[in-house]
């Protein structure tokens, strides 16, 4: 296994990490390895996201200069964080990357005094349910996005 190195950015994301990140995403999400204009899209998207929050962490793991896996989160209310979204790469997954990436979250939030972490996860994201209800995140609810997506809503109380 590579080296595995993690860091953590608090407040806004400059442009270029923005790109960067944007491209992790599409990757993660569309398994497209040059995703080409894709990126520009979402990059735009992620920014649309997060502007306006009091409160925005992210985290990232890198192999050697290339970031592997993401976690980003934000809030603007001071009692609850809400992890937004993240992934890693097909090639970096069963590395413990999730897992060591939410605990940094988790960690951070406490940190911060927050009361309530909460994620929405697609229902048939079986993976990322694990990892959650592993770490000790509760089912709050399910929604239906878009009228065909459907969520689950998870909740955990930081001590």
């Amino acid at each position: 296994m590579t080296q595995i190195d993690y860091r953590e950015l608090e407040g806004a994301i400059t442009p270029p990490l923005l790109h960067d990140l944007a491209a992790v995403a599409v990757a993660i999400f569309t398994g497209e390895q040059e995703p080409g204009a894709r990126v520009e899209g979402y990059a735009e998207q992620l920014q649309t996201e997060l502007n306006g929050y009091r409160w925005v962490h992210l985290c990232l793991a890198y192999q050697g200069d290339r970031i592997v896996g993401y976690k980003v989160g934000r809030s603007n209310d001071p009692r609850s964080f809400e992890s937004w979204g993240g992934g890693v790469l097909a090639q970096a997954r069963r590395q413990g990357i999730a897992n060591e990436l939410a605990a940094r979250q988790e960690a951070w939030v406490q940190a911060k005094g927050f009361g309530y972490l909460t994620t929405l996860v697609a229902h048939d994201n079986q993976p990322m349910l694990i990892v959650n209800l592993k770490r000790g995140f509760c089912v709050a609810g399910t929604q239906v996005t878009r009228g065909e997506h459907r969520k689950v809503l998870l909740e955990k109380a930081m001590p």
